[in-house]
């Protein structure tokens, strides 16, 4: 067998492949209603899906369905198996902090309140169990509008569990859609969490995705149910005041196979005058018996400022035995200058090489045509093939993913694989902008064509200065002794189309990782790296998120949390959309991790940072 082969046979015979990248950690198969309460049962170290459990779809050792995607489809269960949401449970409002300047930061500050974060415990006399640490956040996406900024993220904080004398523990609440805004350019927040469709069902399941229309209103798509809470989907909330608050949820659409949603908002083509909504996400289609056998791609728009929305499905593929019947990622972008909306998304293969495909709409999505690479030895004309990086790590109940890693291997892994404690999944998004014409995305790309190699990774600019006519790739990084890992890259166009921000995680020789910027000239000849440099003033290190318990169990210290999920799949970039135009970037970050021993739980949090920068959440304004 060559190495590709045996990776693949080794993942198709895997028991557990769990696609969660985030979900408290359950009993299979089992809920109930406590004092007229859903509830989720919690168990120690039953794995949160199992590996034919509803939505849990696995490519290659790639979990395609997020974490907020795998928490939805626990609480449809519990739902379906007829539990009634509780009443009275209400929505976390927003609370103010100074964030002022860290004091191991000049340029960093921390977007999301630490003081939201918490640890529940309990009585051993009571109930036997580990503590329970809620405090990760990850997966940044911002606006900025002058001095107004808002960052939404994943974040744990808003998980409670209780326990229920006769029946046990179980989690009653997961509001994970977390919002932090800044009136003063970043230098304090307000943070919280944006409410669901209804007070009496507390649930929301994040992958946030925010955007702005001209007038300032800011919407935030994540996944969430139905004001019934028997279904999944799509919901977004809207703020009319810089982010100080967010409206109750919107349906955009009903989907109980949900996942990934993004969102876009530009002018119609055919009407300048009028802003369109575009919300994209992965729809997972299953057979008679439950099992995942594809991913569709779909569409929503919204023409009257997100009151209502029309949806359909715009990509259906099938296995042909190259390509798989799999897609997701989606990140669509619309240039203001034109209205085109350009829909980048990615294609899983039966090979190694994944593939990035692009839908184009010059009539406000009601039609599409796809773009053209022509790259020698792809599977069609319109694919543009990478590899993603990552090392194969046995998550055990999160199953076989391609991750960052950092310390040694604790050995056990399944099919002789490692089993590293620090790891971080890895995934490619295709992360877009477009403006004057000029369409772009940028990936984390492997240095070897072995999907699960373990070897460096580099950061690539795919660049289209004529409305995807024709294509120039340039390296924003490269992969080094001193840095061989760069992961999860986010990029902002200026809107002259000139400047080409990207950011993007780097993980150091030492293990550590940081986050980097680099910008790149577009002339109209040539793309070349104008300046690159840290975004981050401080290197964190991996928190412990797959620590073995027993031979066959692993644990992340966050137990809201699936194994190997630390800093999330995404991070962002966004442009102030006021004459300055100055860049605001987020992500997560673990600088602020420590220790709280308690029983045995191995500590960490993250933070959602800003310079803006989210894990805990961090920022930081860039200059223009």
């Amino acid at each position: 067998m060559t190495r590709t082969h045996v990776i693949r046979f080794a993942i198709a015979s895997a028991a557990a492949l769990g696609a969660a990248l985030c979900l408290p950690v359950v009993m299979t198969g089992e809920t109930a209603r406590v004092n007229g309460a859903v509830v989720i049962p919690v168990e120690e170290d039953t794995p949160p899906i199992d590996g034919d459990a509803e939505g849990d779809a696995t490519i290659k050792g790639i979990g395609l369905v997020s974490s907020g995607g795998q928490m939805k489809q626990r609480f449809l269960r519990a739902v379906h198996a007829g539990i009634v949401p509780n009443k009275g449970h209400g929505n976390a409002g927003l609370r103010t902090r100074d964030a002022g300047e860290d004091e191991d930061n000049v340029r960093n500050t921390q977007a999301n309140d630490p003081a939201l974060d918490h640890i529940t415990t309990f009585d051993p006399a009571v109930v036997n169990t580990r503590p329970f640490e809620f405090s990760t956040q990850s997966e940044t996406s911002a606006v900025s509008d002058g001095r107004h900024i808002v960052v939404g993220y994943n974040t744990s904080a808003g998980a409670d569990v209780q326990f229920f004398p006769g029946f046990g523990l179980a989690f009653t609440k997961l509001m994970f859609s977390g919002v932090s805004t800044s009136h003063d350019g970043g230098r304090t927040w307000t943070s919280g969490f944006v409410p669901s469709v209804s007070p009496d069902v507390p649930f929301t399941f994040g992958d946030p995705a925010l955007a702005m229309d001209r007038r300032g209103n800011i919407f935030y798509a994540s996944l969430g149910t139905d004001a019934t809470g028997e279904h999944g989907g799509i919901i977004v909330n809207k703020s009319s005041d810089h982010g100080s608050t967010f409206g109750a949820a919107t349906v955009v659409a009903v989907d109980d196979g949900s996942d990934k949603e993004w969102m876009a908002i530009g002018p119609d083509p055919t009407t300048p005058s009028r802003d369109n909504i575009y919300i994209t996400w992965t729809s997972f289609v299953a057979d008679a018996d439950g099992n995942t056998i594809g991913g569709e791609l779909w569409l929503a728009r919204s023409i009257d400022g997100g009151r209502t929305f029309s949806s359909r499905k715009l990509f259906a593929p099938v296995d042909d035995g190259a390509q798989t019947a799999f897609i997701q990622f989606s990140n669509p972008v619309v240039d203001s200058s034109t209205g085109r909306l350009y829909i980048p998304f990615l294609h899983f293969s039966n090979t190694d090489a994944d593939n990035v495909r692009v839908l184009a709409s010059d009539d406000g999505g009601v039609t599409f045509r796809r773009l053209a690479f022509n790259v020698a030895g792809a599977v069609d004309a319109f694919a543009y093939p990478n590899v993603t990086p990552g090392i194969l790590n046995d998550c055990t109940g999160g199953g076989v993913r391609n991750a960052l890693v950092a310390g040694v291997d604790q050995g056990g892994g399944r099919f002789g694989l490692p089993r590293f404690a620090h790891a971080t999944r890895l995934i490619t998004q295709p992360n877009a902008a477009a403006a004057r014409n000029t369409f772009a995305f940028v990936v984390n790309s492997s240095t070897s064509p072995f999907f699960g190699a373990g070897t460096g990774s580099e950061i690539n600019a795919v660049i289209s200065r004529d409305g995807g006519t024709t294509w120039t790739t340039a390296q924003v990084a490269a992969s080094s002794l001193a840095d061989p890992q760069h992961v999860h890259p986010a990029v902002d166009l200026s809107a002259d189309a000139r400047r080409l921000t990207v950011s993007y995680y780097v993980q150091q020789l030492n293990s550590q990782l940081r986050t980097d910027a680099a910008v790149l000239k577009l002339d109209r000849a040539r793309v070349r790296l104008h300046h690159g440099g840290p975004l981050s003033s401080t290197a964190f290190d991996l928190t412990p998120s797959n620590v073995v318990r027993t031979p066959t169990a692993t644990t992340n210290y966050d137990r809201a949390v699936q194994t190997c999920y630390d800093i999330g799949e995404y991070q962002t970039l966004a442009h102030s959309r006021d004459e300055d135009g100055r860049v605001f970037a987020a992500w997560g970050d673990n600088r602020r991790s420590g220790s709280r021993p308690a029983a045995g739980e191995p500590a960490g949090d993250n933070q959602v940072g800003a310079e803006s920068s989210a894990r805990r959440c961090r920022a930081r304004p860039m200059a223009s």
